[in-house]
């Protein structure tokens, strides 16, 4: 089982930052996030996450949702931050995202509506209704 800490992050026109990807003949989205490291904590590695994938520096408020997410043959357990941006200009980063980025595994960061969302094929599925519930929480994180 593989840990992860993923981020929630949205912006003040009612829109969340999610991953969009194409790979292996499917296009799908995802939120910000990815493996938690030996010795960070769950909330460290969604920062430098979100700095990896979508060239943003975030402060990492409150944990919203913890799943195991299993999905084929991998399973991972997941750590759900809401999170505001600091700083940055949000374009895909310079980790792994952005070095294997090719036509036929392609990631592109986008800010999506929040009422677009069913219009997404967002996954986890588990996520799609917490995205929506915590959009109102984004209030409290956001300086």
């Amino acid at each position: 089982m593989r840990p992860r800490s993923v981020a929630l992050i949205y912006n003040d026109q009612n829109q969340v930052l999610l991953m969009l990807r194409r790979k292996n003949g499917k296009t799908y989205a995802t939120l910000p996030g990815g493996g938690i490291e030996p010795g960070e904590t769950p909330a460290e590695a969604c920062a430098r996450e979100v700095l990896e994938e979508v060239n943003l520096t975030v402060g990492v408020g409150q944990q919203v949702l913890e799943l195991d997410n299993r999905h084929g043959d991998t399973h991972s357990h997941e750590h759900y931050f809401l999170a505001h941006v600091e700083g940055g200009e949000m374009r895909l980063g310079d980790g792994p995202e952005g070095i294997r980025n090719s036509d036929e595994n392609w990631y592109q960061p986008e800010w999506v509506a929040l009422e677009r969302l069913d219009e997404v094929n967002l996954v986890p599925e588990a996520v799609r209704s917490p995205v929506r519930q915590h959009a109102d929480n984004n209030q409290e994180v956001h300086p």
